[in-house]
């Protein structure tokens, strides 16, 4: 009833709001903004907001007036939403600016290398603490190096990181990313959060990240090398990656961004946020379509790397009284993508030449467009709505509720056109898959005195999960097109098969200040989780940082992780594979040796030695007799590595960084030992920024990559190594500080270069190389308007 009376409204809202509501079900923040002005129908703003005022407005501020009749309705309209909420908010009292932030890009030039080396944290205890005291090898990139550096999503920021190796796919995985020589499990392995609210696939896909994470809304990235189980349980094995979202006081305004770029590339976004008084208010959006790299060995018409409407939606309300703040938040990611070059081309079905690199041609992924659709499409998506109330008690003791709804998926509009070795049919195969999840955490920080915190938590979750890919009716009727046969077009899903999952988990940790070798931090952990799939799992860590002196800082670090098995690999059948119900987690325990060391005001250097030792992985397909086959936990791994780097900041115009990693190791998959396949046993990256005539702000980096060996199953034997830069150029906000522009080109000597195959990477089906574009070039213009 409320909400008819809400959307009865019209007239006084204006039509792009009520159009948003009545179409999306995740309206519950927009009626929250809805509630608050629908009193305010006789306001002047508001009359604005008829249908012919709009494309005044639309016209005024240059926002295209297509946005009207888009076909992605919901995400398109979002841009006019948020600028009218805005006015809604702040018509009546509020004249900032957006340079009134509390922390602006001018106060982050500003910063000196010390302050920035000791800028607060809080992925590493879930409290704040000082960078250097914290107890991990963490990395943080703030606002001013996206912007400076010119990073669009998450895969930007990680190839100028020091440890992380990467295997641009551009389709439905764009990047695999592996932490620390950590190979295999493609992203399983990373826990990725947003706001401290984990963002990974329920089911434990492979899809991280991508084109609807947009980093244009994001106040810092907090990075964690090294597990963190101890405090965030399942699948925080080899890294924690943090993005940490801007608050309405970060804002205050409306900034919107648009974009344009190589391969018919096109992306906004928008930002609007603001505090009043006790509210604290953000919302974003974000909107990516490109055609992709044209791959032309592959396919002359090649168009497999596409992306449709790529969109995100994220929105945040904190309220603040003396002694609790509540927060109310809101976020979802959709894409829809091809598969990219996650298969070879079956080329000798299409009648071309064979792409090269022992490539055989005979099976794979259609690779341009079929039967009057995509010759691939991959819907994922990601929904969450989360509630936190922090209770300061007393100067003491802080206690934090938090609960949260998640669905995570990929949409049933998911298809691959694929040909399976020795058949010369292609089968349309559809796939889909959702899992929601309902999670509450009760956790609290207690100050026992000046030199001792102690922090606890209790957690409780539970996965509504599939057992894999959705299944579906096959139609076995066979069709003749564009002179292929054809079968599955009109395949019908089965229903969803599915597995509860509960998970309780409940860690402990201290943190205690001693006055050994002039100033000890002791840092104490463990946790402890119980599953009903796979069982019990335990992991203490342990730390000591220890600042000698204002230059020098040292930290040993123990630790422990754990990565569940997802639902893939203990359901997935299918040939001679069968399910494996007693599938374990696979473990590491890590060693590492830090130092921080400061010889100057405008000079760091950092250098971690690091050990990291696998047990229990999950080998794929391990022969168990009678021509069967099965998953299990037969791998062990171990990896020794050293990361370097310096950085260097003499003044507020120019900062320079080099960063390298050594890294080695080998692999048992039960039966042989290995080097472990595509990672760079040597990595370097080196980057400078610069500011000319205090307008234009220059960056320069370059990523080099050592040779990179393959699976024993890949005939190349080995990838060589490539050396790749990136420029961005940014000027400072003109036009009384409201606009500013940027041109970003990246592989600037348009070098040729390869990533290696994924998987078996033999060439029959999946291909043993992964292609890489050349030169390519993205300009944006930032709107600052309010």
């Amino acid at each position: 009833m409320e909400i008819r009376k809400l959307l009865s409204a019209k007239k006084v809202i204006g039509f792009p709001l009520t159009f948003f509501v009545k179409t999306h079900k995740h309206y519950s923040f927009i009626l929250f903004f809805l509630k608050m002005r629908v009193t305010l129908k006789n306001s002047s703003i508001l009359r604005m907001h008829k249908r012919k005022k709009m494309r005044e407005v639309f016209k005024r501020y240059s926002i295209p007036q297509k946005f009207s009749n888009h076909r992605n309705a919901i995400v398109v309209r979002l841009s006019a939403c948020l600028f009218f909420i805005l006015f809604f908010l702040t018509a009546p009292t509020v004249s900032a600016q957006h340079g009134d932030t509390t922390i602006s890009i001018s106060q982050l030039k500003k910063m000196s290398l010390e302050e920035l080396m000791n800028i607060e944290v809080v992925t590493v205890s879930k409290f704040r603490q000082n960078n250097l005291e914290a107890p991990a090898s963490i990395m943080v990139i703030t606002e001013q190096q996206i912007k400076e550096r010119g990073y669009l999503f998450l895969d930007d920021v990680l190839r100028d990181i020091p440890g992380v190796d990467l295997i641009h796919t551009y389709g439905q995985a764009p990047t695999i990313s592996m932490f620390r020589g950590m190979h295999g499990d493609e992203n399983r392995r990373m826990l990725f959060l947003i706001d401290g609210i984990v963002e990974n696939s329920i089911l434990g896909t492979f899809e991280q990240g991508g084109t609807a994470y947009s980093l244009f809304n994001v106040q810092q990235i907090e990075i964690i090398l090294g597990p963190a189980s101890a405090l965030y349980g399942a699948n925080a094995f080899s890294a924690v990656v943090n993005l940490i979202t801007k608050k309405g006081e970060d804002v205050n305004g409306l900034h919107y961004q648009r974009g344009q770029g190589s391969f018919n590339t096109k992306f906004e976004n928008i930002l609007m946020g603001l505090k009043k008084g006790k509210f604290n208010i953000a919302l974003s959006g974000s909107l990516y379509n490109t055609d992709g790299p044209k791959f032309k060995n592959r396919h002359p018409q090649y168009s497999n790397s596409y992306v449709d409407d790529a969109f995100s939606i994220n929105s945040k309300l904190i309220y603040t009284l003396p002694k609790i703040t509540t927060t109310l938040g809101f976020k979802t990611y959709h894409s829809s993508v091809g598969t990219g070059l996650l298969t070879t081309s079956p080329t000798l079905i299409y009648g071309l030449p064979n792409q090269g690199n022992l490539n055989t041609g005979i099976a794979g992924f259609l690779q341009t467009d079929f039967n009057g659709e995509h010759a691939s499409r991959a819907s994922p998506f990601a929904t969450t709505a989360y509630w936190l109330t922090d209770f300061k008690i007393n100067s003491k003791l802080n206690l934090v509720f938090k609960a949260q709804y998640r669905e995570t998926g990929l949409s049933e509009n998911s298809y691959v056109y694929t040909q399976s070795p020795g058949r010369n049919f292609i089968n349309r195969h559809k796939f889909a898959h959702f899992s929601n999840r309902v999670k509450a955490e009760l956790s609290g920080n207690y100050e026992v005195d000046d030199q001792q915190l102690v922090s606890a938590g209790l957690q409780f979750s539970q996965d509504n999960l599939e057992k894999g890919l959705r299944t579906y009716f096959a139609d076995n009727v066979f069709d003749t097109i564009e002179n292929l046969r054809v079968t599955n077009l009109g395949a019908v899903f089965k229903p969803r098969d599915i597995v509860i999952q509960n998970n309780w988990g409940a860690y402990l940790q201290t943190v205690r200040n001693l006055n050994i070798l002039k100033q000890t931090s002791v840092s104490v952990g463990a946790r402890f989780d119980h599953n009903n799939i796979y069982g019990n799992t335990f992991n203490p860590k342990i730390g000591f940082t220890n600042n000698i002196n204002k230059q020098l800082t040292l930290k040993l670090l123990f630790g422990t992780a754990y990565r569940a098995p997802t639902n893939f690999e203990i359901f997935t059948t299918g040939g001679t594979r069968i399910a494996n119900l007693d599938l374990k987690p696979e473990r590491i325990r890590t060693y590492e040796f830090y130092l921080s060391y400061r010889p100057s005001k405008s000079t760091n250097f950092k250098a971690v030695l690091f050990r990291n030792q696998l047990y229990d992985v999950i080998v794929q397909d391990v022969p168990i007799g009678g021509g069967l086959f099965q998953n299990k936990n037969t791998g062990k791994t171990t990896i020794n590595g050293i990361e370097a780097g310096v950085d260097y900041i003499p003044n507020t115009s120019y900062s320079g960084f080099i960063n390298l990693t050594l890294q080695e190791g080998t692999t048992f998959d039960g039966t042989k030992n290995s080097d472990i396949p595509t990672i760079a046993d040597f990595k370097w990256n080196i980057g400078s920024s610069f500011s000319v005539f205090k307008f234009l702000d220059i960056s320069w980096i370059t990523n080099v990559v050592s040779s990179r060996t393959v699976p024993a199953t890949n005939p190349l034997k080995k990838i060589k190594g490539y050396s790749s830069s990136n420029l961005n150029i940014k000027t400072r906000a003109f036009f009384n500080d409201r606009v500013s522009a940027s041109v970003r080109i990246d592989n600037l000597f348009d070098r040729k270069y390869y990533d290696p195959g994924v998987r078996a990477a033999n060439g029959n089906f999946y291909p043993t190389v992964m292609e890489q574009p050349g030169i390519r070039g993205f300009i944006r213009l930032d709107l600052y308007l309010f």
